[in-house]
């Protein structure tokens, strides 16, 4: 029997976890094919006739679930089951939708209740820590997995070597390519070693643009040599150490010459196929981002990007907002299939990869608990994680001897994060000033005034921000008092820089 097995697998490497992927494809008619393609977002956080009838209707191969979804870890649980009982190809026994989130950590979280809301990506670069990283996805992987979800839209692989980039920043693990590299390829494995498909974004590297795809077609014009040396660093390393899917992103390559030097990435056969495939060595799931963002739409539309990605290499394409976009993607990836602009082989190839991924992760035979037992151990998981990442994470940049306080100084904390001044006034007794993340003209000119008020008793100012909208009041208190004053961010580490210096 072991001999026999053996041999089906050498004549069909698509045979995995006990399912004969290509007689499952047989089976398929065109529109459950080009659904398998489809990764769709819906709004509504509880199953109703509208949700049902879209599920029924566009076949999905998979659904992602945002803030709109998700209100409490009850509805949540429930959600996710009543989707998966809509699961497509029910004349072959259903098959498994990816439920994905997008829950990075740090600025993007869509689970905040019973779940691991890890600090950003940036401050595990920060803590520095390999085996740290591959915990955090671990941890974030068993509370997703008990929730339902099979795929996290997660890790970004960006190298950030662009400050002024306007939509990455903290998202990344920072500005060293090989830093990058060590923990995201830690973090993918500790994500997928608990059943969850990691999607590395955004390929080929959105880290040093200067604008925003959602809005424009940001352009990175770095020639080859840099693009594998920052870029493209650490995608390689992961494809190399098994990533099960990566997320492109909607910018130009013109550094790379060719006919396609002016095409965004996501549907550049120059960059999905011969680069990612051919030359990196690639077999991975590969997802678009949002066929709804401007980099893409305004010069294509919604329904040719997606026809355009999938011949340019992509499986799947991902539209998450309008229901018209949905259709308007569905109808012209069936109608580019009939006309035989992409060829059944193509389209049975990035199905095949689909049915691969899903089924290397287990989804065709494993089960989602039931809602109250998944509760149950959703209540009893460690998340003791979080914190050490937050104490590994903390960064000194300069100190004139000011840190640590001493004992009996007279300290007054202004803090866009109330607990943060909690915390400072419990130790110290600290008088606080409670800070609007973003606040008015009005608002800056009241706060510093009560502040420098506060400040002539005091020895020492603490002011802790998260934007550059306080840039005023850190200017006026530094200048209008003779208190020693502690600079603390709690956003970017690049808003340091663009604050005033401080004693």
């Amino acid at each position: 029997m072991l001999a026999l097995a053996l041999l089906v697998l050498a004549a069909n490497p698509y045979a995995v976890d006990g399912v004969d992927l290509d007689a499952v494809i047989a089976k398929l008619t065109v529109q459950e094919k080009v659904g398998q393609l489809l990764l769709l977002g819906f709004g509504g956080q509880k199953m109703d006739p509208t949700i049902a009838g879209f599920l029924d209707e566009m076949k999905p191969g998979g659904v992602a679930l945002f803030g709109r979804n998700i209100d409490s870890p009850l509805q949540t649980l429930q959600l996710i089951r009543d989707v998966r009982r809509h699961d497509p190809a029910a004349h072959l026994g259903g098959l498994p939708m990816f439920v994905a989130v997008d829950q990075e950590g740090g600025t993007v979280v869509r689970l905040k209740d019973h779940a691991t809301v890890l600090p950003s990506a940036m401050a595990l670069g920060a803590a520095a820590d390999v085996e740290l990283a591959r915990r955090a996805g671990q941890a974030l992987g068993k509370d997703l997995k008990l929730f339902g979800f099979n795929m996290n839209l997660a890790p970004v692989l960006d190298v950030n070597s662009n400050p002024n980039n306007p939509v990455i920043g903290i998202r990344s693990f920072g500005e060293s390519p090989t830093a990058v590299a060590e923990l995201g390829v830690a973090y993918v494995q500790g994500l997928q070693s608990a059943g969850v498909l990691a999607v590395a974004k955004h390929f080929p590297g959105h880290g040093d643009t200067d604008s925003d795809s959602h809005y424009h077609l940001p352009s990175l014009p770095h020639a080859r040599q840099r693009l594998d040396e920052v870029e493209l660093l650490p995608f390689a390393r992961a494809f190399a150490e098994g990533l099960d899917a990566m997320m492109t992103a909607h910018i130009a390559l013109p550094g790379l010459g060719g006919p396609d030097a002016d095409l965004p990435a996501t549907v550049s056969e120059r960059v999905l196929t011969t680069l990612l495939r051919s030359e990196l060595g690639y077999q991975g799931l590969v997802i678009t981002d949002g066929l709804e963002m401007q980099g893409i739409v305004a010069r294509f539309g919604s329904g040719e990007a997606a026809v355009r990605a999938v011949l340019a290499g992509a499986d799947v394409v991902m539209v998450l907002w309008f229901p018209e976009k949905k259709r308007e993607v569905r109808d012209a990836l069936l109608a580019a299939v009939r006309s035989g602009r992409i060829s059944q082989q193509r389209l049975d190839e990035a199905v095949r990869r689909v049915l691969f991924a899903k089924a290397k992760r287990g989804l065709f035979t494993s089960e989602l608990l039931p809602v109250e037992q998944a509760l149950t151990q959703l209540n009893r998981l460690d998340r003791s994680i979080v914190s050490e990442i937050a104490t590994k994470a903390i960064t000194l940049v300069s100190n004139d001897g000011v840190l640590p306080l001493k004992r009996g100084a007279r300290v007054v904390v202004a803090s866009t994060e109330p607990s943060f001044a909690r915390l400072l006034a419990a130790q110290t007794g600290a008088r606080t000033v409670a800070l609007a993340l973003a606040p008015t003209r009005a608002r800056v000119e009241a706060d510093s005034a009560r502040l420098l008020e506060l400040a002539k008793q005091a020895d020492v100012v603490v002011i802790a921000v998260q934007n550059l909208d306080h840039r005023a009041l850190v200017e006026k208190v530094r200048a209008q008092t003779k208190a020693q004053i502690v600079l603390v961010s709690f956003g970017s580490p690049y808003l340091v820089s663009r604050l005033p210096p401080v004693n």
